[in-house]
């Protein structure tokens, strides 16, 4: 006889940023990978049915949502935590790497529009680490849903890391079936333990289930999710706009709050000193403000994504669409340059590996014709 293995969980819900549900209960996650909205390598993001004990069509959460992109991001980037060991706690460190969250961040926004009042998020997001005898897997799992407005995202592994074996097993002897525990059957990390930041709660009796306030413009409607202008946009904007503080065009007026660079300065450190940005993009904000920061070389962009490959955050196929979009938009950035600036800076991709032959002849055909 062939029994499935059932996890049963009970979650009592508090009055902070919770409904009054009584308990839930699911099916193990791990066992139908069809359910996954998002799969890449390790990592995937699906939907979870929550379903009450009591009242199976009661409504749970505030879902589906449509969230902005980058304020999702900043939320999640403003998690941190310590790392439990025999000597105490550790240095205090982000749960979540900036090139995970790039990856992460556009695929939660969708899951949340696709969610139904009874399904929450679950990401399992995994990632290689290391080299040779000391590569390692590295894993963190958590479950995401909202209510009253507010974040929920309770943690079961954060940067949990363990040896990787050619049998595709971890060094003790774990699949990724075993690897994973349900974020809402434990109550607190056995080696980790978050740290608060404003805006920030505990649930009670809970030290791994975070509740996190989110602002108004977090949240946007249908109709626009995706095409929020974004901060950096803003300040772009706000330059080029100079005094007049608006943008006429279709459909609709964009209206931009005139700040000096005083306030605007101000109003990013504030950010920085609540943990809603991390030291580097306070300072990224803060060079586009001052006018100080400068585009980055071709090559970089492409060292950048290069390094996303090779650490798995995207595919070969991310990678070739990306680097396609990389080539056309650095048409823009060609101009003022002579064409054999061009082709030298072309020559220079194509030596290292980030081209093909044929996109540097594509290039230099298109240039060429254009001379």
């Amino acid at each position: 006889m062939n029994f499935k293995r059932i996890i049963l969980f009970v979650v009592v819900f508090g009055n902070i940023g919770c409904t009054n549900l009584k308990s839930i209960v699911r099916n193990n996650q791990v066992q139908d990978q069809r359910n996954n909205i998002y799969n890449q390598g390790k990592t995937y993001i699906r939907l979870e049915r929550a379903k009450s004990t009591k009242d199976a069509s009661r409504t749970f959460f505030d879902h589906p949502k449509y969230l902005d992109k980058d304020m999702l991001s900043s939320a999640l980037a403003s998690i941190y935590f310590k790392e439990k060991g025999v000597t105490g706690l550790g240095k205090e460190k982000n749960i979540f790497l900036e090139s995970e969250l790039l990856n992460l961040a556009p695929h939660i926004a969708d899951a949340f529009t696709k969610a139904s009042p009874s399904q929450y998020v679950l990401v399992n997001s995994g990632y290689k680490k290391g080299k040779s005898l000391f590569k390692s897997e590295v894993y963190t799992i958590f479950g995401l849903f909202i209510s009253k407005e507010k974040l929920n995202i309770v943690f079961s592994r954060i940067q949990y890391e363990d040896l990787e074996d050619k049998s595709g097993e971890s060094g003790f002897g774990e699949t990724v079936e075993d690897v994973f525990v349900d974020p809402f059957s434990i109550t607190k990390g056995t080696f980790w333990k978050i740290s608060l930041r404003s805006g920030q709660a505990f649930k009670s009796g809970h030290e791994n289930w975070l509740i996190i306030d989110l602002t108004e413009e977090t949240f946007v409607k249908k109709e626009d999710y995706g095409k929020k202008v974004t901060l950096t946009d803003k300040q772009e904007v706000s330059n080029a706009l100079g005094s007049r503080g608006s943008i006429m065009g279709s459909p609709s007026t964009i209206v931009l709050p005139r700040m000096s660079i005083k306030d605007q300065l101000l109003e990013l450190k504030e950010l920085e000193a609540t943990g809603l940005i991390n030291k580097e993009d306070y300072e990224l904000r803060k060079a586009l403000i001052l006018g100080s920061k400068q585009e980055k070389s071709m090559k970089d962009k492409f060292n950048d994504l290069r390094k996303l490959k090779e650490d798995g955050f995207i595919s070969d196929i991310d990678y070739d669409h990306k680097k396609s979009d990389l080539l056309e938009k650095h048409d823009e950035g060609e101009k003022g340059k002579n064409i054999k600036e061009i082709l030298a800076e072309y020559l220079e991709l194509r030596d290292e590996g980030f081209i093909t032959d044929e996109d540097y002849d594509y290039k230099k055909k298109k240039l060429l014709k254009e001379f």
